[in-house]
């Protein structure tokens, strides 16, 4: 029997509790989380034992000492750090399950900051496209489909934070 297995799963910045619930899931499994690649996609498990481990992912662009002062302090040890961003913070338990967000406001905020580090890469991304656009060579048009798939991409991820906001938002007027 193989007692190591790695899994893809794609997932979104704006709602990753689907991924939290897949990795919650294998440790109850007995499937524990030992290593995540770079971008977040592939996760890698070993097997052990059965684990009730809560899973939380977090986005930080430029977090400080306290930041991670206050995870620790509470219980929470970090899993694995994107080079992007990301956090994803593990914490056992056996009754109820913890959670690191304890309000809606948090996680617009969150979200809020994933806007705020995307928002200028896509300017300077909409910038290089129309320079590509206007320099009419012809064999720049590969290019310039990439540009607009990466456009549509980017245009896609905001709404979906803006969808996925506005919900939350309603949630809070409830």
């Amino acid at each position: 029997m193989n007692n190591i297995t790695s899994r893809i799963f794609w997932w979104w910045g704006w709602n990753p509790a689907y991924m939290e619930r897949m990795l919650e899931n294998m440790a109850l499994s007995g499937w524990n989380l030992y290593q995540v690649d770079l971008i977040g996609i592939r996760f890698r498990f070993q097997k052990g034992d059965v684990q009730k481990v809560r899973y939380c992912a977090d986005f930080q662009s430029l977090p400080n000492d306290e930041y991670f002062t206050i995870y620790q302090d509470a219980g929470w040890s970090i899993k694995w750090t994107g080079g992007n961003g990301w956090y994803l913070w593990m914490k056992p338990y056996e009754t109820e399950r913890p959670e690191i967000f304890t309000d809606t406001q948090s996680l617009i905020e969150r979200n809020n900051r994933m806007i705020k580090v995307l928002f200028p890469m896509f300017g300077i991304l909409l910038a290089l496209f129309v320079i590509l656009l206007s320099t009419r060579i012809e064999s720049f048009k590969p290019l310039i489909y990439l540009y607009i798939g990466i456009i549509a991409l980017y245009s896609y991820f905001f709404y979906q934070v803006y969808t996925h906001n506005k919900k939350l938002k309603d949630h809070i007027k409830d």
